[in-house]
């Protein structure tokens, strides 16, 4: 084991310890309720800040759906989703940088000749979008784990973020946009099918593409299995 593997993943644990403790310590979501009027008041400016936010907050634990409800319930749908669309797509880089270039060798040290982990890193390697998709589609699956994850793996770097880009969309229009439904419902007391329809119809789609990369996938996991 290298002398520098062991000093970037000290850095590592340093970098994290310190993000994660100032992030919670501080209560990201509690001070963003505080200047919710600051941020609707200042167009772009507001828009910026609580993107910026976001891009930290969701690198360093706080989960994304939470962020997403502040959003949708700040700007509505369309501008909520822009928000957070670029601040996941900030938070994503951050963390697989991290984990890729300081923690990603010395995890290759201690577990490369593990044959499960050979397994695994060679599955990411050739066919890392497919996981990539299968693991974004479950909403049950913490992204804020899974962005460290993947940067241990050899997955490749382009395919990584566009598809952990694109398969996160979704589930960021559901949180937003039915928060969104949600407070026009509170407002007037009518169902806002606009918002609400395409949110089921979203729902329903992301069920179906799920099963299907499942099925996709399935013939390769068995066969690098063997």
């Amino acid at each position: 084991m290298k002398k520098m593997d062991i000093l970037k993943f000290i850095v590592f644990v340093i970098i994290l310890v310190v993000a994660v403790w100032t992030v919670n310590h501080f209560h990201v979501l509690r001070h963003l309720k505080s200047i919710r009027g600051w941020i609707q008041a200042n167009g772009f400016e507001g828009i910026a800040l609580f993107t910026g936010i976001f891009a930290m907050a969701f690198s360093f634990g706080v989960p994304a759906i939470a962020l997403a409800i502040f959003a949708g319930s700040t700007f509505g749908t369309f501008t909520g989703l822009v928000a957070c669309s670029v601040g996941a797509l900030i938070g994503i880089l951050i963390t697989f940088l991290l984990s890729r270039f300081l923690a990603r060798d010395i995890v290759d040290d201690i577990l490369g000749k593990n044959p499960t982990f050979v397994k695994i890193d060679a599955l990411t390697e050739k066919y890392g979008w497919y996981m990539v998709a299968i693991i974004r589609f479950i909403p049950f699956i913490p992204p804020e784990l899974t962005n460290y994850g993947f940067g241990l793996t050899k997955i490749k770097f382009v395919p990584y973020i566009f598809w952990s880009w694109l398969c996160m969309l979704p589930w960021l229009f559901i949180y937003i946009a039915g928060t969104d439904a949600y407070l026009d419902f509170k407002a007037d007391q009518t169902i806002p099918w606009s918002l609400l329809a395409p949110t089921i119809i979203m729902l329903a789609l992301l069920l179906f593409a799920g099963y299907r990369f499942m099925k996709l996938i399935e013939p390769e996991l068995k066969k690098k299995a063997k």
